[in-house]
């Protein structure tokens, strides 16, 4: 399976502090990659590299064999990486539809064929299918389109920074810290709606404190410790090794 995307030796400093030390991480295109790690490891330093919003000192982020190094966030949105913050982000004074709607900023129209023939298809009606999928996702959501949004439960807020990511149709989805805050039956619910989107062919790379649960749903996993890769493999293999999970994945 192809990589849709590659990081190369990225180096990226605060200052004086060097928080990411010459990283390598590959992710699979149709498959959900994990960094995992304590506080501190560089997980969300990397991912908000990824998305432009940290600028890396060197090394290298390729996008389907493109160079993405540095890129604003909006021109990376543009192309179908989309990230959901830690924190949520939600919009307040706006409902819940307005929210979504703020994610779909970046669709335009759309050429598509069929039986050879080509027709274009207006951005207001791809924001409508898309809307409509993220509500099937969602049914909370749809049920509470109206209602402000910064009146939702944490674990609704969280699905809410999910969908709004969505509406951006990203072949790329970041997700970073998904489950933060949130109480152990919210969090498995979470966690579900994201092996929902993996069938439904979004790929994602997901940055966690939440090892077990990550595990169960990841392909793929790097353990981050003080900026370098301290390991890496698939899920299942990192599983089994319990000394591993308890001394670099908090379990």
């Amino acid at each position: 399976m192809a990589n849709i995307l590659e990081i190369k030796n990225l180096i990226v400093d605060y200052g004086i502090i060097r928080a990411i030390k010459g990283i390598n991480l590959e992710v699979a295109e149709g498959s959900i990659v994990a960094i995992l790690g304590a506080n501190g490891a560089g997980k969300t330093t990397t991912i908000r590299t990824v998305n432009g919003i940290v600028k890396a000192a060197s090394g290298e982020i390729l996008f389907r064999g493109e160079k993405i190094t540095n890129l604003d966030p909006y021109k990376l949105a543009a192309k179908g990486i989309i990230q959901s913050p830690e924190g949520r982000l939600i919009l307040r004074g706006l409902t819940v539809e307005e929210n979504l709607l703020v994610g779909a900023y970046s669709l335009k129209s759309e050429v598509i064929e069929t039986e050879g023939v080509k027709k274009r298809i207006s951005s207001r009606k791809i924001k409508k299918a898309v809307l409509k999928e993220v509500y099937e996702l969602f049914p909370v959501l749809k049920e509470r389109r109206k209602q402000q949004a910064s009146t939702l439960s944490g674990g609704e807020q969280q699905m809410l920074a999910i969908g709004r990511a969505l509406m951006g149709k990203p072949k790329l989805l970041l997700l970073d810290e998904p489950s933060l805050g949130l109480a152990p039956l919210i969090v498995k619910e979470i966690f579900n709606k994201i092996q929902q989107i993996k069938a439904s062919g979004t790929t994602i790379l997901i940055v966690e404190q939440n090892a077990y649960q990550t595990l169960k749903i990841a392909d793929y996993v790097y353990v981050l410790e003080l900026g370098k890769v301290k390991t890496k493999g698939s899920a299942a293999e990192l599983m089994q090794d319990d000394q591993l999970v308890k001394a670099y994945l908090g379990g």
